[in-house]
């Protein structure tokens, strides 16, 4: 029986709607009812959390001309080798029966449920089917309403099986496939893509510029990603990893959004090839002072930047000098947030955001801070620590100047002087394709001076680093619990002209939990005034949704509607019940998070998908 037209079959490729604003008690038990049916407890606790995108009470307040949207999509982990109906102990490569260890429980496998889109919570990389159906959703759904495409990374497969140990031909296929899905669900708008510690070999291993490894990986990627690196971008790319390219124009013409895409694998902890970010001729502060270029470059065109990366600035990711570097260079200063009226539910007194640096000069307006890797749905709080740069040295890098606050390498790319004006005029600013990069040999970048470990100790005034060369650094074992004594830290501590920011981790394609992405709404122009957002700068973030895709279900389907393989999990503002996406907002946001139990509830199960 032939398939009617909107259904995705065995032979064809796969987007949301949404949800009418209304749904009857009828209609949302006879939901219920089939969702349990067919899917289980699983799904059920899926539809729960997406019936905050049923309850749609902001779709109008989006609606205005006046604003743009965008997808940010990552982590992809494209694997050719997916076998549907395979063990989730071969990683999916391998039906049963297949040898295995002799105390393994098989029946606790789950290799049953490994469908043709994948399996939720497992430890399996994307099937191509899943990635096929996404493009096409994205193309049919997507396309003609937005404005651009953030893709941060991580497109080759785990390197899991031992029984299928992963090439770097493999990683290249990978991108290759993930590349040309994008590129035919957005043939006419720009699309971003990003460098992840799962497209480089080994993972999380990538030399410093100009030693062959790193230039064989950036000129397979340019390949497998072109013409998405902008040609006046390639020798950059070329040399770091990293490159800039325009996204969009405000409406009126008067400026727009400059992406950054960072190699943040050269600020990487599990990176062993390179050090921090101290040495002068470290690739980590070489990429901070591109971006302080790229920042000059953009105030000069009167444009906001987007940073994009895939590893999420933090102090557990980061080397300890890569981290505070990046936080001084990205992140604006705000004053710091009064201290809870009694009695209300709101912060009290928060001017209006600062954009001036320890200099004094006009900051960029940095639009976002988007990155991938972890897989969850969530943001944090970045530059918080940052208070005892200024006063304290553990980490030799701050300026001893008192008139001139700015760090030697700052200075030298203000004035383009010294290694880093030879690079901007040699490199950055280079309108070729390729340069000859002189680099010591790769044994001297291993030995190069690393970063001593460094664990912190509160006082009840502030952070004080406490360092440690032999300390071992470990990873939070709960990672919520983690974000909210970092927004406790963030409200308790008031420093003078604070530097912050606020950088967002959006849910991965690969169904580590679900198949997930996020669609961001700003002002692109500005509103007339007294309607709403009139008081904004133009390229405010003014909102985002989380779309889901149901594969323990759709995996039951023969024939699957692309129109509703993705839908609605739900809408930020609409959960959290803030006005917008400003730093300002995320404070207030962060307070009420911490003074109510439901809501910290809501935000754990929200964080990763409702899954847990």
């Amino acid at each position: 029986m032939a398939a009617r037209k909107g259904q995705l079959t065995e032979t064809t490729t796969l987007l949301p709607t949404h949800s009418s604003p209304q749904v009857s008690r009828k209609r949302v038990f006879a939901a219920v009812a089939a969702v349990l049916a067919a899917g289980g407890l699983f799904s059920w606790l899926l539809l729960a959390f997406s019936r905050h995108g049923v309850a749609d009470t902001s779709s109008k307040r989006l609606s205005s001309a006046a604003v743009g949207r965008y997808l940010h999509i990552t982590d992809l982990h494209v694997d050719p080798n997916y076998v549907e109906g395979a063990t989730t102990y071969s990683q999916c490569h391998r039906r049963p029966p297949h040898i295995l260890p002799p105390d393994y429980d098989s029946a606790k496998d789950g290799h049953a449920h490994t469908g043709r889109f994948g399996i939720p919570q497992a430890k399996c990389d994307s099937p191509v089917a899943l990635i096929n159906a996404t493009s096409e959703h994205l193309r049919r759904e997507w396309a003609h309403k937005l404005d651009f495409v953030i893709w941060t990374g991580d497109s080759g497969r785990h390197d899991g099986d031992p029984e299928q140990p992963r090439t770097f031909e493999q990683i290249v296929e990978g991108n290759d496939i993930a590349a040309n899905a994008l590129r035919r669900a957005f043939k006419k708008i720009p699309i971003v893509p990003n460098i992840g510690n799962n497209d480089i070999s080994p993972h999380n291993e990538l030399a410093a510029p100009g030693h062959k490894r790193a230039r064989k990986t950036f000129r397979a990627l340019a390949r497998s990603w072109h013409p998405l690196v902008p040609k006046d971008q390639m020798a950059t790319f070329h040399y770091g990893g990293y490159f800039a390219k325009d996204v969009v124009d405000y409406d009126g013409g008067k400026g727009g959004i400059t992406a950054l895409s960072l190699n943040t694998i050269y600020w990487y902890r599990a990176n062993a090839k390179v050090g921090g970010c101290r040495a002068k001729d470290s690739p980590g502060l070489a990429q901070l002072a591109w971006i302080r270029y790229q920042m000059r470059r953009a105030r000069m065109r009167n444009r906001d930047i987007i940073l994009l990366g895939h590893v999420l600035p933090n102090r557990d990711n980061y080397r300890p000098s890569c981290y505070h570097g990046y936080a001084r260079t990205v992140t604006q200063t705000v004053p710091p947030p009064s201290l809870k009226s009694s009695g209300s539910e709101e912060l009290v007194n928060v001017p209006p955001l600062s954009l001036k640096s320890s200099g004094s000069e006009e900051l960029v307006n940095v639009h976002a801070q988007l990155f991938g890797h972890s897989n969850v749905d969530v943001w944090a709080f970045v530059g918080q620590e940052a208070k005892w740069i200024n006063s304290h040295d553990p980490l030799g890098i701050v300026a001893s100047n008192a008139t001139d606050k700015r760090l030697w390498w700052e200075r030298e790319v203000d004035e383009e002087s010294g290694r880093f004006g030879k690079l901007i005029r040699d490199v950055w600013s280079a309108d070729v394709t390729h340069v000859a990069i002189s680099q010591p040999d790769e044994r001297a970048w291993e030995d190069m001076e690393d970063d001593p470990q460094v664990h912190f100790a509160e006082s009840a005034d502030h952070i004080v680093p406490v360092v440690n060369a032999t300390a071992k650094q470990t990873l939070p074992n709960d990672f919520v619990e983690t974000l909210l004594k970092e927004f406790e830290r963030v409200l308790v501590q008031n420093p003078q002209n604070p530097r912050l920011g606020v950088t967002t981790i959006s849910p991965s394609i690969i169904p580590k939990y679900v198949p997930s992405f996020r669609i961001f709404h700003y002002l692109r122009s500005q509103p007339a005034s007294g309607e709403r957002w009139w008081h904004l700068p133009v390229g405010t973030l003014l909102d985002y949704d989380v779309y889901w895709a149901n594969i323990h279900k759709l995996n039951t389907k023969a024939n699957v509607d692309v129109r509703s393989f993705f839908t609605r999990l739900y809408r930020f503002s609409d959960v959290y019940k803030i006005d917008d996406l400003s730093i300002n907002s995320y404070l207030k946001w962060a307070e009420r998070l911490l003074s109510s139990k439901a809501l910290r509830k809501r935000f754990r199960s929200l964080t990763y998908l409702g899954t847990q």
